[in-house]
């Protein structure tokens, strides 16, 4: 398909399509190379409407040289305003790296105004901080590191019950399975923030934490539900929730077999990487990185014994088991209910402050609230997540108080639901095809 420079947003009119998004093979590299075309920063960085060059600030860069390698030539506003939450410090390197005021107006329909309500309750949430139990973040370390061992010893024992028994070794590969899901949405915690060694444990699930720094934290996290995320039209043709008249039948029964996609998608995406890797694709390139996934049937293999081809067929169950988990955790998190806000709904304002985009787009569940196992092993506190991506899971709980209060006085508020609500409801969203006016909801609150 070739894109149309000219196309316009739905939900947006004013605001141009993301050149790339219907374009196979839809990577993170395709994503970026759209931004870098359409956000007007002259190949360098945006921030609002001004232009910088951080080249002498890459290696510099507190959370690492891959935020800043990845996102040049593109507007960063976003990804800067909610990645650093005391925006002082770093508002205050700003000046030396300015260049020139940009040359064209932002293509993103997100506002961040002193007096509006995500930066507003980002001052609070700073101040918030500074009250929270020290060595509250070792929670979440303790957590990981005990998923990681359990699944190093565990996965090799799955190989041996198999030479034991059909049935005890299936059994117990599907609670490896389970397990892995639970490491990798606890990895998920770290590649947010701040480059650490527990970042590439998202890699053993055969995902990539840096294709998923992309895909998740630039594009979902700060453009969610729009026309901008890549997690959307990732999953097209099989899934689309973008509410469509044109929306075909076979589309609309995606309820009937979703776990199916589910279950391949982690298979997929590793298989995606390499290719656009060995393909080169907008100049992807593999690292080692790229190994880690294969370590794990190597060492199942050694530990346990089993001949090389079954053992691999054990670990292709695993990760496919832990896809489906997590896929469905991810899926039910809170943003794909069919009462939320997509590209094709009438967004409140043409131009909308960030967080209360935000909280159009997610329905947190309750089923998690206070559990931090839960929370980190299931996208739990996944509002909060949203509004500060780069806070430790084990942080957000002790912020509740500060966001509702902030949204009572906003007129708006952090909606709830429950697991089971969430993923009826995401069937549900698959087969909507009726556009909602946000606009007219936001009058009668």
């Amino acid at each position: 398909m070739v894109p149309d420079p000219d196309k316009r947003q739905v939900s947006f009119p004013k605001l141009k399509y993301p050149l790339f998004r219907d374009v196979l093979p839809k990577s993170p590299q395709q994503w970026i190379t759209a931004k870098q075309i359409q956000d007007g920063a002259e190949g360098l960085w945006r921030i609002h409407d001004d232009i910088y060059d951080l080249t002498d600030f890459i290696n510099s860069h507190p959370g690492g040289s891959q935020w800043l390698e990845f996102t040049k030539g593109t507007d960063i506003t976003e990804a800067f305003e909610t990645h650093h939450i005391n925006s002082g410090v770093a508002e205050a390197l700003l000046p030396k790296y300015f260049i020139k005021k940009a040359s064209k107006p932002r293509n993103s329909p997100f506002t961040f105004k002193e007096d509006g309500f995500y930066k507003t309750l980002k001052m609070k949430v700073a101040n918030e901080l500074k009250t929270l139990p020290k060595g509250i973040r070792k929670k979440s370390d303790n957590v990981t590191d005990l998923l990681l061992i359990c699944f190093l010893i565990s996965s090799p024992l799955s190989c041996l019950l198999w030479t034991k028994s059909l049935i005890y070794g299936a059994a117990f590969t599907l609670i490896v399975g389970v397990l892995l899901s639970a490491l990798t949405i606890s990895a998920h915690n770290y590649f947010h923030r701040a480059d650490s060694w527990r970042m590439y444990l998202y890699n053993i699930s055969g995902l990539s934490y840096a294709e998923w720094r992309i895909s998740h934290a630039i594009s979902h996290h700060l453009h969610t539900n729009t026309a901008n995320d890549i997690e959307l039209s990732m999953l097209e043709p099989f899934l689309q929730y973008l509410p469509r008249p044109d929306k075909p039948i076979i589309a609309q029964m995606g309820a009937f077999f979703y776990p199916v996609i589910f279950l391949f998608t982690s298979l997929g995406c590793m298989v995606k990487e390499i290719s656009c890797g060995v393909l080169s694709i907008e100049g992807k390139k593999l690292s080692w990185e790229n190994v880690i996934p294969f370590v794990i049937p190597v060492w199942m293999w050694w530990i346990s014994g089993l001949y090389l081809p079954w053992t691999i067929i054990v670990w292709l169950a695993t990760i496919m088991t832990s896809s489906l988990i997590f896929m469905i955790s991810g899926l039910t998190a809170g943003h794909h209910a069919h009462t939320n806000f997509f590209e094709g709904d009438v967004p409140r304002e043409e131009f909308i402050d960030w967080g209360i985009h935000q909280l159009d787009t997610v329905v947190e569940r309750v089923d998690f609230a206070g559990d931090h196992f839960k929370v980190l092993t299931r996208f739990g506190d996944h509002g909060l997540h949203h509004l500060f991506p780069t806070l430790d899971h084990a942080e957000l709980k002790y912020l509740y108080p500060t966001v509702l209060k902030h949204c009572e006085k906003f007129e708006t508020q952090l909606r709830m639901t429950t697991f089971y609500n969430a993923l009826i409801s995401h069937s549900k969203q698959l087969i909507r095809k009726r556009p909602i006016n946000f606009r007219e909801k936001k009058q009668k609150i």
